[in-house]
Parts: C-alpha cells; sequence; structure tokens
C-alpha cells in the first residue's frame, strides 16, 4: 500500500502532454474549484443545497486534515527521491532512496518515518495519508447525487474518483493506501450525510430561530459545530489556518443571511448567471486584493503567518454574505418571506376571482 514502485511504473509512462492532463484533473480536488463549484450552487441553483454541500465538503476535508497531523507519514517523494513530484515540477530533496516497503500490507519504513517526523516543516503540505483530494472528491460528487436525487451524478462519482485518484499517484503525490484511506474517509462522511438529508435535522439548519444568541439547547449545538470546534481545533494546531479560515467565513456569513432571511431560489436564467457572476466576483477580488497586499506590506512585524493565512481565507468566504446582500439590492430575488408573502396574496387574489 505505501509502496513506490506503481507510482515509479506511472511515472515511467508520462510525458508533458499526459502530466499536463493530471495536473488540471488533479485540480477537481483544489479549493479553487470546490469554492467555484458551491457558489455556483448556492448562488445559481439552490442556496439551502449549497450550503449543505459545503458543510459535508467542508467537515471532510477537517477530520481528513487532523488525521494527516496524527498520524504524520510522508509523501511518496520523501520515502523514495527516485519519485517526482510533477504537481509542483520539482525534484525530491530526501536522503532516501528505494526505502517503500517490501510487503504491499506493510507500513513505511520506521527510519523514514521517525527523520522525516523530526524535521519542522519541510513543505506546505508535508503529510500524505490519507488524501485529502480524494476524500473531498468522494464526498463532492457522492453529496451532489444525495441533494439532487441525480442517478447521472451517481453514476459518474465512480469515474471521477478515480481519475483524481490515478492523477495523485501519477504526479507523485500520493501512495495506493493514501488513496484507499482517502476513499474510505469520503464514504463514511457521505454516508453520514445521506441519513442527515433523511433525518428531521436537516430542517433545524434552516429555521432562523435556531441562529438567535439564546441559550437553548439546539442554538448553542449549532453554534458549537460552526463556531467553537474549529477555533479549538487552530488553537491545537490541528488544522490549518486555511481550512479555519473559510469554515469560520463561510459560517459567519451563513449566519448573517439566515437572521435577515434566506433568499429564495427564484429566478430568471438571466438573474441566475448574474448571482454567480457577483459571487465569483466579490470571493476572487477580495483573494487577489488579499494576497497583493500581504505580498506587498511589511507584515511580518504585526502579523504571524497563521494569522495572515487565516484572514487570507476568512474575509473571501465572508463575501457571501455581502453577494446576498448586493444581489438582493439588485432585485435578483427576494428574501424567503416576501416570496412567501407574495405567494400568499397570489393565493388570496386568485380566490376572490373565483367568487
Amino acid at each position: 500500500m505505501f509502496q513506490t514502485e506503481p507510482i515509479l511504473y506511472l511515472q515511467s509512462l508520462g510525458n508533458d502532454w499526459l502530466t499536463s492532463l493530471m495536473i488540471l484533473i488533479t485540480s477537481m480536488g483544489s479549493s479553487a474549484f470546490l469554492v467555484t463549484t458551491i457558489i455556483i450552487i448556492t448562488f445559481g441553483i439552490n442556496f439551502r443545497k449549497g450550503f449543505l454541500l459545503f458543510q459535508l465538503l467542508i467537515w471532510t476535508g477537517l477530520i481528513t486534515e487532523i488525521i494527516k497531523t496524527v498520524i504524520a507519514f510522508p509523501r511518496p517523494d520523501y520515502v523514495d527521491n527516485r519519485v517526482l513530484n510533477l504537481e509542483h515540477g520539482v525534484r525530491s530533496t530526501s536522503p532516501f532512496n528505494g526505502s517503500g516497503p517490501d510487503g504491499i500490507f506493510e507500513l513505511p519504513d520506521r527510519k523514514v518515518l521517525e527523520t522525516f517526523r523530526l524535521q519542522e516543516a519541510l513543505s506546505p503540505s508535508p503529510f500524505g495519508f490519507p488524501s485529502g483530494h480524494v476524500a473531498i472528491t468522494t464526498a463532492l460528487w457522492g453529496g451532489s447525487s444525495e441533494i439532487f436525487n441525480s442517478e447521472k451524478i451517481k453514476t459518474m462519482a465512480p469515474f471521477m474518483v478515480l481519475l483524481v485518484a490515478l492523477s495523485r499517484m501519477y504526479l507523485g503525490r500520493h501512495f495506493l493506501g493514501d488513496i484507499l484511506g482517502g476513499a474510505i474517509i469520503g464514504l463514511l462522511f457521505l454516508t453520514a450525510f445521506t441519513l442527515f438529508l433523511k433525518s428531521s435535522l436537516k430542517d433545524d439548519f434552516f429555521k432562523k430561530e435556531n441562529f438567535e444568541l439564546t441559550f437553548r439547547t439546539k442554538n448553542l449545538i449549532i453554534y458549537l459545530f460552526l463556531f467553537v470546534i474549529p477555533l479549538v481545533l487552530i488553537a491545537s494546531s490541528m488544522i490549518s489556518a486555511e481550512v479555519a479560515g473559510f469554515f469560520l467565513g463561510t459560517n459567519a456569513a451563513y449566519v448573517l443571511i439566515i437572521r435577515k432571511g434566506l433568499p429564495d431560489d427564484a429566478g430568471s436564467s438571466g438573474q441566475r448567471i448574474l448571482r454567480i457572476f457577483i459571487g465569483l466576483l466579490l470571493f476572487g477580488i477580495s483573494s487577489f486584493v488579499l494576497d497583493v497586499g500581504f505580498d506587498n506590506i511589511e507584515t511580518v512585524a504585526y502579523f504571524s503567518l497563521k494569522y495572515i493565512e487565516f484572514l487570507k481565507a476568512f474575509i473571501p468566504a465572508s463575501t457571501i454574505w455581502v453577494s446576498v446582500v448586493v444581489c438582493t439590492k439588485l432585485n435578483l430575488y427576494r428574501r424567503e418571506r416576501e416570496f412567501l408573502s407574495g405567494r400568499k396574496g397570489t393565493l388570496k387574489q386568485s380566490e376572490h376571482e373565483m367568487e
């Protein structure tokens, strides 16, 4: 499961065209692809389904990252410096050559693990097991098929997961064991998510009273999962500041939205496209401004690197709330209560005309 021979064989078949294709495929598990997908679903299709799918993806990512940190297994290019990191186009500087285990069910060599764990920061993402790309891709496609009750998406899901898994191995980023571990985590979360969708708990996420600042059991539980747990995890260095920023920023935006009233999803194709455009534009602009700003000013003396990474994720994620406000002001959709009152008025008028 943690042998480098299958990876070396795949890379021996490679060329520039195949590598470019694999990098494109593996980007389906990247944060940029996932954010774009969530914004398209949330603003263009269904606000509630977009939020629920985001929760599935972010919790899958959180738990995967915790497991990575606890187990602390290296990536293939550290175990064997013959493996190329084709995703980033760099050669391994590992002192180990051909140090993968002999047996298929054996773990990485103990000396490799000890040496790897002694080094504080090898790269922005040094840990391999389990594969976050595979876990999140499994959750994304499986969750989408459940939310939209689509047989087409359900049929496509295994092939998309397989493609991403193959790309991760070819690019030298994961062992077969990492792939299987990520798939299992994704399936576990997908199973829990499917049960959640069939339960009455799903409706609690869309009731305004459950997000009021009161000492009700449901309110406390919701705020615990949306804000307290991720803060504890980042404080204990179990998850990255970037993941916590996306999680907290999106949840903060959602709380602000639901306390004013959820937007309805009615609208023409043109209105839906404009809503998506506004959501992507505000997210993209805020991300670009923060990247440029923090890269060009002296921030190190005032903020820690972790805090900077948190802000660079939190602020763009919170623009979901701004996007909803802007779209509402532009009459691209109405608040849910206005939509319902409008329907009641139409029904009363129809009854009066019938009389």
